[in-house]
């Protein structure tokens, strides 16, 4: 069974919430791109004439619009972080009750540390999937299909130069996309070795003193851990290439626009 199919009856169970969650994002993310427009219109009206109830009348109108979108972006994240979290502490019930019912030659063919860091960093990262990532990845779908509509329906040229480049978007994500899930891997799995020696050490520190073994431990540690460092520092470079590479591809976009 795939790890989205054991995650789907989870994620299920709160469909409803998710649902509304949703619905307040689209409502939210309506009443953003909302804004620009009523604006546009703004500025031709005050160019022709300029009156004390003209202004007062869309200021009026782009405060109301902030403050509907803040409201229902505020709904949004309370109701669908709030579902992750509801989500993730079932599932850290599900995780222990399992380890409780595993048999003994599991433990000893497993490291604690490893199921420390599944019940603990590894249950985070499933959290921020069914959490943040779907809310964003809603998010960025429905302002990319609304703005594409809207800008079409002022000038599909413009429109269409200013797409121009997103076939470069996409081979980006993909070629930095695979690296960077490459080493988020490597990087859970050095932390589950960290995770390890630190349990160990602290469960066998009567013997450890006994025996004298406190340098050897802290640098097994101080080993383990500046290996975790460096696999963050790699994940690190490759992001600090991937969003300038992505500002620079949107750019053109902008230059393509400002050319025609």
């Amino acid at each position: 069974m795939s790890p989205f199919a054991r995650l789907r009856p989870h994620v299920l169970r709160y469909r409803g919430q998710f649902a509304v969650g949703l619905v307040c994002l689209g409502l939210a993310t309506f009443f953003s791109l909302l804004g620009p427009w009523v604006l546009r219109y703004a500025i031709d009206d005050l160019t022709a004439d300029v009156t004390r109830a003209k202004l007062g009348r869309y200021a009026g109108g782009l405060l109301a619009l902030a403050l509907a979108g803040g409201v229902f972006r505020f709904l949004m994240r309370r109701i669908i972080v709030g579902v992750s979290r509801a989500i993730e502490y079932d599932l850290r019930n599900v995780f222990f009750g399992h380890v409780q019912r595993l048999p003994l030659a599991y433990f000893h063919a497993n490291r604690t540390g490893d199921l420390m860091s599944r019940a603990t960093n590894d249950l985070n990262a499933v959290r921020m999937m069914v959490g943040p990532a779907i809310m964003y990845m809603a998010n960025t779908g429905m302002v990319f299909v609304v703005s594409v509509g809207l800008m079409l329906s002022i000038d599909p040229v413009l429109t269409v130069a200013a797409l121009l480049p997103l076939p470069l978007v996409s081979i980006a994500v993909k070629r930095f996309g695979s690296a960077i899930y490459r080493q988020s891997e490597r990087i859970q799995a050095q932390l589950a070795t960290l995770s390890a020696v630190v349990q160990e050490s602290l469960a066998g520190v009567r013997v450890v003193r006994a025996y004298g073994r406190e340098a050897v431990e802290t640098a097994r540690f101080r080993r383990e851990n500046q290996e975790y460092l460096e696999r963050n520092g790699a994940l690190i470079r490759l992001q600090a290439l991937f969003f300038p590479s992505l500002g620079f591809i949107l750019g053109l976009a902008s230059l393509l626009v400002l050319w025609l």
